[in-house]
């Protein structure tokens, strides 16, 4: 089990009011297929929107991951969902190995580029590695199985 980072988070369960958005996150986290996810946004600065996924990410069990997947985190129970490098690697008879990890939080930053936001082509390993199509995967790769907040 991989030890929390330490930092001070408010517990979720001290969050007063905004009922109806904290059973949306429950709910999302209880099962995220069939809620397919949460957004949470305007109300006034400070009403604990951001604190509150964080809050309620720190309580949450780790999450099952392939091992070697790092963009996209796929579930490995799941072969369905597998992205194309962990599809590849069930093609080919490779080993499948999990392992688990916190739940992510993952942020949006304000002017985020689409090609940060989406991905990209990463052109100089397709051009080192003779013209095969590399994938530079943007945030919502990370953000894959995941909390996400956006800044705005």
């Amino acid at each position: 089990m991989t030890p929390r980072p330490l930092h001070h988070t408010l517990p979720f369960t001290a969050i007063v009011g905004q009922q109806q958005m904290k059973l949306a996150l429950v709910l999302n986290a209880i099962n995220p297929p069939r809620i397919g996810g949460v957004l949470i946004r305007g109300g006034e600065k400070g009403t604990a929107k951001s604190t509150a996924v964080r809050a309620l990410a720190d309580v949450l069990p780790e999450i099952p991951v392939m091992q070697g997947c790092p963009p996209f985190s796929c579930d490995p129970g799941d072969p369905d969902s597998y992205c194309p490098i962990c599809s590849g690697m069930a093609d080919n008879g490779d080993r499948i190995t999990q392992t688990t990890r916190p739940v992510r939080v993952v942020t949006l930053p304000l002017g985020a580029t689409e090609d940060r936001v989406v991905g990209t082509l990463d052109l100089k390993r397709a051009i080192k590695e003779g013209g095969i199509a590399a994938l530079d995967p943007g945030i919502l790769a990370t953000a894959h199985r995941a909390f996400s907040i956006s800044t705005k």
